[in-house]
C-alpha cells in the first residue's frame, strides 16, 4: 500500500448550504460505476488546491463525493466525458470530520484520450479495508464548470501483494501462522486459504513458512527514496555497474551512488553545462556529453562537447578539442561504451548530426558531420564495436533509425516515420529491439524488431503522450515515459497500454529506462526508480510520508503581456523558478536566488504569441510544476 501524506486542510467555512456535494460536510455518496454531476450552481468550498500533482487547477466550483471502501484494492477515478469541462481531482481519506483530512491522491490533467474531453482527470490509489474517502472535483479556471461524469472502479485483486500477510502489518510472521491454524479446515473466502482451494491446510502453512519475513511488492516499480530530485526538469541519463550508479541532467549536475542507490553524492555542479548522456567502460572510466550553446536549453554556455573521468566520476575534465579529429560536434546527446576501448557518441537533438568515436579508450576521437543527409541525432546503441544504431531525423523531416556494420564508416536507414524524431531505443534480447517516436502525425507510435534488426515495424501506443524514454523487460512487458507525470505500461507486447504513476510526490517524468538484467530495470526521471520481478527483498520503511511537498505552493496567470507568479517558500533556501515550453525548452528564468521562508509574487513579460508555458519552482527538496493559466483581461 502506498504511504499516505498527512496534511492539515483548513476550511474557510463548514456550513451546510447549497446543493448536495457543495461542501465537504455534505458530500454525495457514490458506489462503483458512473455518477453524473453538475457544478453550475456550486460555490467554492473554501479549501485550498494544495496537492502533490502538477497541472492542478484552482478547483473552481468544486463538488464533493464520499466513498466507503469495504475491501482492500486499487481505486481508479476518472472524469472522462466528452461533453464535460477541464477538471481536477483531489482525494482525501476521512478519519473523523472535515477539520483534518488525510491527502491520498490527485490529478490535474490526465493523458490525452480522444474519447474524453481535453484535460480530464484520472487518479489511482491503493486502499485498505474499511476506509472512508472524500473525492473533490473542481474546475481548472473560472470558465471550467458544468455537467460531468465520475467513474469509480475498485479492483480488489492487487497484483504483487503479500497474501501470507493476513493481518496487514507488512510482515509474514508467527501471527500469520497462528491465523492459518485458527482457520484450519474447509473454508470459503478465508484469508488463510492462500492457495484458493477452499481449504486451509498444510499447503497454506508451508506458504507462510516460505514467505517468512518482511513483505515487498514485486513485479512493480518503486522510488529510490534518497535519489536526487531533478532541478527543474527530469534527469537525463544513468549508468549502473554493480552497486555504483551515476545520473546526469541538463542543469549541469552529475550524481553518484556507491550503495545501489541508497545514498547519493553530487560529484559535479557546473552551471552553464547541460549534461545529456553518460557512458562508462568500467567502474573508474566514463564520459558525459554536453549539449552545448544554441541547444534547446537556453542557459547553456559550455563549449566542450565531452568530459571524462578516470576516478569513478569523482572528478570530471573536458576532452581537449585537440584530441578530436574532424569537425567539433555542437553537442552530444547519446553515448555508448563497448569495453575495453571503444566509445561511440552522437548528437545533437537541437540540430547538427555528428557521429564521434574513440577506439583507444577515449585518448583520441574521430568526428564525422553527417548533416548533409540528417538534421539531428539523439540516441546511440551498439551491440559490438562495429554494429550499432543512431536515432534521429533526416533532412526531409522524417524520424530515422540508422544502422552501421563498420563502426560508423557507412550508415543505412533501417526505418523512417512521419514523426519529429526517434528518441530513446533499446534491446531486451538479441532479437527484440524497440524505439519510440516523438511529435508529428506518427508521434503516437513505437517501432520494434523481432529478428535482431533485419526488419522493423510500428505500433500505436497512446495519442497525445509526449514520449521520451522506452524500455522493455521482455517482448511482453514494457514501459514508455515522457513529459507527463504518469508512465505507460504494456503487458501484451504493446497491443494495449495503461497509465500509472510511480512517484506520487514529484511525478515520474521518465526520460530513460535501463535494463540491467532479465528481472531488473531502472528508470531516471524526476527521481530514480527501480523495477524488480519475481524476487523478494527487504521491506524498506522510508520517510516519504514525513515530507509534505504541498507546503511549497505555486500559481501562475498570464494576462495580456504580463505573467504573474505567486509562490510559497517553506524554508530559507535558494529558490529557482524556470518558465519553459513542453519538452523542457527554457523560455525564461526570472528568479534564481536565496530567499527567506514566505510568500512572494514576481512578474515577467510574455510575448503575445508565446506557446503554452509551464513554470517550475525548486527550493531545497521542494519542487512544483504547473501550467500557466491564460486569463482574459
Amino acid at each position: 500500500m502506498s504511504t499516505a501524506l498527512l496534511i492539515l486542510v483548513s476550511a474557510l467555512c463548514f456550513q451546510d448550504f447549497g446543493a448536495p456535494g457543495d461542501t465537504c460536510d455534505n458530500p454525495i455518496e457514490i458506489v462503483e460505476g458512473f455518477a453524473t454531476f453538475n457544478t453550475s450552481k456550486n460555490s467554492d468550498s473554501g479549501y485550498s488546491n494544495d496537492s502533490n500533482c502538477e497541472l492542478m487547477g484552482i478547483m473552481y466550483k468544486d463538488i464533493w463525493f464520499s466513498y466507503y471502501a469495504k475491501s482492500e484494492g486499487i481505486i481508479t477515478l476518472s472524469t472522462c466525458d466528452t461533453n464535460s469541462f477541464d477538471t481536477s481531482i483531489i482525494v482525501y481519506e476521512l478519519v473523523d470530520n472535515c477539520d483534518t483530512l488525510i491527502y491520498r491522491g490527485c490529478s490535474g490533467d490526465a493523458l490525452n484520450d480522444p474519447s474524453c474531453q481535453p484535460y480530464y482527470s484520472k487518479v489511482l490509489f491503493e486502499t485498505p479495508m474499511n476506509s472512508n474517502y472524500l473525492i473533490r472535483i473542481g474546475g481548472w479556471n473560472e470558465s471550467s464548470y458544468g455537467s460531468g461524469t465520475i467513474n469509480l472502479v475498485h479492483e480488489t485483486n492487487i497484483p504483487g501483494d503479500c497474501p501470507t500477510d493476513m493481518n496487514g502489518d507488512q510482515v509474514t510472521n508467527i501471527s500469520d501462522m497462528l491465523e492459518v491454524i485458527n482457520q484450519w479446515g474447509p473454508c470459503v473466502s478465508c484469508s488463510a486459504d492462500i492457495d484458493g482451494d477452499n481449504v486451509v491446510n498444510v499447503t497454506d502453512l508451508l506458504q507462510v513458512v516460505s514467505a517468512w519475513g518482511p513483505c515487498v511488492e514485486t513485479n512493480t516499480w518503486r522510488v529510490l527514496p534518497n535519489s536526487p530530485v531533478a532541478p527543474y526538469y527530469h534527469h537525463d541519463d544513468m549508468v549502473v555497474i554493480g552497486d555504483n550508479m551515476w545520473v546526469c541532467n541538463i542543469s549541469g549536475e552529475i550524481w553518484k551512488s556507491t550503495d545501489a542507490g541508497d545514498s547519493w553524492t553530487r560529484v559535479l555542479s557546473q552551471p552553464g553545462s547541460s549534461f545529456r548522456t553518460l557512458a562508462f567502460i568500467d567502474e573508474m572510466n566514463g564520459w558525459v556529453g554536453n549539449l552545448g550553446p544554441g541547444s534547446w536549453v537556453g542557459s547553456t554556455t559550455d563549449l566542450n562537447p565531452l568530459y571524462s573521468t578516470t576516478d569513478g566520476g569523482l572528478t570530471w575534465n573536458p576532452i581537449p578539442l585537440s584530441a578530436i579529429t574532424g569537425p567539433i560536434p555542437d553537442g552530444i546527446c547519446g553515448l555508448w561504451a563497448i569495453g575495453p576501448d571503444t566509445i561511440h557518441g552522437a548528437g545533437r537533438y537541437a540540430g547538427g548530426a555528428y557521429f564521434i568515436s574513440s577506439v583507444d579508450g577515449g585518448a583520441t576521437w574521430v568526428s564525422q558531420n553527417l548533416s548533409a543527409n540528417f538534421y539531428t541525432f539523439v540516441d546511440v546503441l551498439f551491440s559490438t564495436a562495429s554494429r550499432g544504431y543512431i536515432t534521429g531525423t533526416n533532412q526531409q523531416g522524417d524520424a530515422s533509425l540508422l544502422y552501421t556494420e563498420d563502426g560508423g564508416d557507412t550508415w543505412v536507414t533501417k526505418m523512417t516515420s512521419d514523426a519529429g524524431h526517434y528518441w530513446k531505443m533499446g534491446f531486451a534480447s538479441d532479437t527484440f529491439g524497440y524505439a519510440v517516436c516523438v511529435y508529428g502525425p506518427d508521434g503516437d507510435t513505437w517501432i520494434q524488431t523481432y529478428d535482431g534488426g533485419k526488419s522493423w515495424s510500428d505500433k500505436v501506443f497512446v495519442d497525445g503522450f509526449e514520449a521520451n524514454g522506452i524500455g522493455f523487460m521482455n517482448e511482453q512487458l514494457g514501459w514508455i515515459g515522457g513529459h507527463e507525470s504518469y508512465t505507460l505500461q504494456t503487458t501484451d507486447g504493446g497491443e494495449s497500454w495503461q497509465s500509472f504513476q510511480i512517484d506520487y510526490i514529484y511525478g515520474d517524468g521518465i526520460n530513460k529506462f535501463l535494463r540491467v538484467s532479465e528481472n531488473e530495470m531502472y528508470a531516471v526521471g524526476n527521481r530514480i526508480y527501480k523495477y524488480t520481478s519475481g524476487t523478494r527483498s527487504a521491506y524498506e520503511d522510508t520517510d516519504e510520508d514525513m515530507f509534505d511537498n504541498s507546503l511549497c505552493t505555486l500559481t501562475a496567470k498570464k494576462s495580456g503581456g504580463i505573467t504573474s507568479i505567486t509562490y510559497t517558500v517553506p524554508e530559507d533556501d535558494n529558490v529557482q523558478i524556470t518558465v519553459y515550453i513542453g519538452g523542457g525548452l527554457i523560455y525564461d528564468r526570472p528568479l534564481d536566488k536565496r530567499q527567506k521562508a514566505g510568500t512572494y509574487t514576481i512578474e515577467f513579460k510574455t510575448l503575445d504569441d508565446a506557446p503554452q508555458l509551464y513554470v517550475a519552482i525548486v527550493t531545497g527538496q521542494y519542487r512544483q510544476r504547473i501550467k500557466i493559466a491564460d486569463v482574459q483581461p
